[in-house]
């Protein structure tokens, strides 16, 4: 309550001086979508062909695509389920600029590079909070969108993430109409799946409604000897508190039984000809049969109109997970024999995360120049640790693994470790409409970043970080409907650690120049052009001489453009169309040979999605295509042996997919097969790689009413 009054305080300050706001030019609070009330504030979006016209990512507001100088890209619920992603980041092969990235042995988990740079689980927000990815698991069961941002986002977000993008996932809310949808699918590898989403009105007002998904799955797992186990569950409900006030309430609860994180390839090209399903590990052991991972979450958001127009939004959220897990994972690699070595790791871990957000936004005027403001405040507090056993295992040939034993006491092989985070940050944002088709975008967030890393049981010095993250864009409309658009970002992120003299990383940096064009060349076919400029320095990669720390690099960069249109290509046509090129590698070391291409950043990539009617009522056709080229299996100073990244590289793919769904009445089917041509396909992760799954088959049924 003290931090809600503080900020509180001074978001009536910040009112005071802010662009006079009268009700005549208030926006309207309409829902146009009968998620809400009418006294609605939450952002919402209009939908139009595959991809949403509107996004809050790149703005904390509901803007127009073409009003954010930034490129981003909007999956929403109805691409989601034609895609039909068994894990959620394949929606990454049809999105320019952003490329998966291995998740270690939790399925339920993302992670991508975006422009070239890894995330490790560090740009994804849910509706606005910050939520490691890696780690948290996700359902799609209850997701409306899925906005990616791509360049910096420390503006409004914060140094708590990736420097290089942000992926915001946007949960669904409770509408004022009764929907209720359930479906089961089954498919190879012995999955099963059972959804419930269902939403409406729980009194005859509608002042309170409700939302529940809920998510059971079994297996679908394609590694030889591997189970796993998934239940989700998630109510939601908004009150109308008032004629001008509602209140939202949103829990998540998701347990994961699961292989563990591996076993992952090592990069020595014997891995890339050994069969995608093989099993390195020894799920059968008792020390290597994985462990569970829980998660729960819960969010309340209130919001207020004023009279004046100004709204408020003070929303608090909190997340904690754990995660307890056993596996047998290689070691080191014989190329003479095929023999990998192999050691049991058992790890303990857990993640918690508090934040407090308040925000008061408006629109006004001074003089002719109009004005869409945001000013806010975010406290939080995050808490992260790990301990683990480890213990040697008997080795394993990868031509022909069979199952072993362990071959030694479990000992720990270094104090366990908890790092601990604490923000406060103020951020402001102004979109300026100047006249004459021209907008420009101001916005800036200061940090006080505190954290602490060290072992268990002592207590590391803090370390402080200021940082201020200005964004500055301008947008030229020549129609209602196109812009052109130059944007400049700065960002930032802490790195958390010290180095192997005692002494903490300096923070990471990055700055991006972009100049793009959003528009619609043909009638509800939204389209994206981008070029940019991305360099960030300071970033930590594995010590070459001590595999168990890390050191800060020198400047690194991407370069690339990036081309996408979504939305109806014709009547009965729907389409996600994407390329992107990218150049992004090191350009200043004293380790690293400058000119190396980084680790996961294809120079090409395409994506292409079709949804199109057959003519026959009811039933259409999906088609999915996906091309990414070689890239780099890791950077010189993680080597495996004495092989760099020049001699192993992820080969270059194109992954087809493909559909059919039918449509009647309340009844719709899905006959789902992915990755028909059988390629073989890997995912990078640091100095390691994962397989994607060989050929597979769906077959959803659903109930909607």
């Amino acid at each position: 309550m003290a931090a809600f009054s503080r900020n509180l305080i001074v978001l009536a300050a910040f009112a005071a001086i802010c662009p006079e706001i009268t009700a005549a030019e208030a926006p309207s609070i309409a829902a146009e979508d009968g998620s809400r009330a009418a006294v609605n504030t939450a952002p919402r979006v209009e939908v139009s062909g595959t991809r949403s016209r509107k996004a809050t990512a790149g703005s904390r507001m509901e803007l127009a695509v073409q009003e954010i100088p930034q490129a981003i890209s909007v999956i929403d619920e109805s691409t989601l389920r034609d895609i039909a992603p068994r894990v959620l980041d394949e929606v990454a092969d049809y999105v320019a600029g952003v490329d998966r990235e291995a998740v270690q042995g939790n399925p339920y988990g993302i992670s991508f590079y975006i422009r070239g740079f890894n995330t490790a689980g560090n740009a994804t927000t849910i509706n606005g909070f910050r939520d490691y990815g890696f780690n948290t698991p996700q359902n799609a069961v209850n997701i409306e969108r899925i906005e990616f941002l791509k360049g910096p986002a420390s503006v409004l977000y914060g140094g708590g993430g990736a420097l290089s993008g942000l992926v915001n996932i946007v949960t669904k809310q409770p509408l004022t109409t009764a929907q209720h949808r359930i479906e089961a699918a089954a498919g190879s590898f012995g999955y099963r799946n059972l959804t419930l989403d269902s939403t409406g009105p729980v009194d005859q007002a509608a002042r309170v409604r409700y939302r529940l998904t809920a998510a059971v799955e079994q297996d679908g797992n394609f590694v030889d000897n591997t189970s796993q186990r998934s239940r989700f569950l998630s109510p939601v409900f908004s009150f109308d508190v008032g004629t001008a006030t509602t209140l939202d309430v949103e829990l998540i609860a998701q347990d994961v039984d699961r292989p563990g994180r591996e076993p992952y390839f090592m990069r020595f090209p014997d891995f890339l000809r050994i069969p995608v399903t093989t099993q390195l590990g020894d799920p059968a052991h008792p020390d290597g049969d994985g462990g569970s991972l829980t998660r729960y979450s819960g969010r309340a958001e209130l919001r207020h109109r004023f009279a004046s127009g100004l709204q408020l939004r003070q929303a608090v959220y909190a997340n904690k997970v754990h995660s307890d897990d056993s596996t047998i994972q290689p070691t080191s690699y014989n190329a003479s024999t095929g023999v990998l070595s192999r050691r049991v790791r058992a790890v303990d871990e857990y993640q918690r995360e508090r934040y407090s957000q308040t925000e008061l936004s408006g629109e006004g005027r001074t003089g002719p120049i109009r004005h869409k403001w945001l000013v806010g405040l975010e406290l939080g507090r995050q808490e992260t640790g790990y301990a683990f056993t480890v213990a040697p295992f008997s080795p394993v040939n990868i031509f022909n693994p069979q199952p072993g034993e362990r071959q030694g006491p479990l000992t720990v092989p270094f104090p366990a470790s908890d790092s601990k985070a604490k923000t406060e940050a103020l951020y402001v944002q102004d979109l300026m409409t100047l006249g004459g088709g021209f907008k420009a975008m101001v916005g800036a967030r200061w940090d006080r970043l505190e954290s602490t890393s060290g072992d268990r049981g002592t207590s590391p010095k803090p370390q402080t970080d200021t940082e201020l993250s200005p964004r500055l864009g301008l947008i030229y409309e020549t129609s209602p409907r196109d812009a052109f658009y130059l944007s400049w970002n700065r960002s930032f992120r802490p790195n958390l650690g010290l180095d192997a003299g005692g002494a903490a990383f300096k923070p990471q940096h990055g700055r991006q120049m972009e100049l793009g064009w959003k528009g619609e060349p043909v009638d509800r076919l939204q389209t994206t052009v981008a070029v940019f400029e991305y360099q960030r320095e300071n970033v930590l990669t594995t010590d070459p001489s001590n595999p168990e720390r890390r050191i800060t690099v020198g400047r690194q960069r991407s370069r690339g453009l990036e081309l996408e249109a979504a939305g109806q290509l014709l009547p009965g046509w729907r389409v996600i169309a994407s390329y992107g090129y990218l150049d992004a590698s090191i350009t200043r070391d004293n380790v690293l040979p400058v000119g190396d291409q980084l680790t996961g950043a294809p120079r090409h990539t395409v994506g292409l999605f079709n949804r199109v009617d057959l003519g026959v009522r009811g039933l259409s056709a999906t088609l999915g295509l996906s091309h990414a080229s070689a890239r780099p299996s890791g950077i010189p100073n993680d080597p495996a042996g004495p092989l760099t990244a020049a001699d192993v590289e992820l080969p270059a793919y194109t992954k087809v997919d493909a559909g059919l769904v039918y449509e009647y009445g309340a009844f719709e089917g899905r006959l789902i097969g992915r990755n028909l041509t059988n390629e073989r396909i890997y995912d990078g992760y640091i100095s390691t790689f994962q397989p994607r799954a060989p050929r597979s088959w769906e077959l959803r049924l659903a109930w909607r009413h």
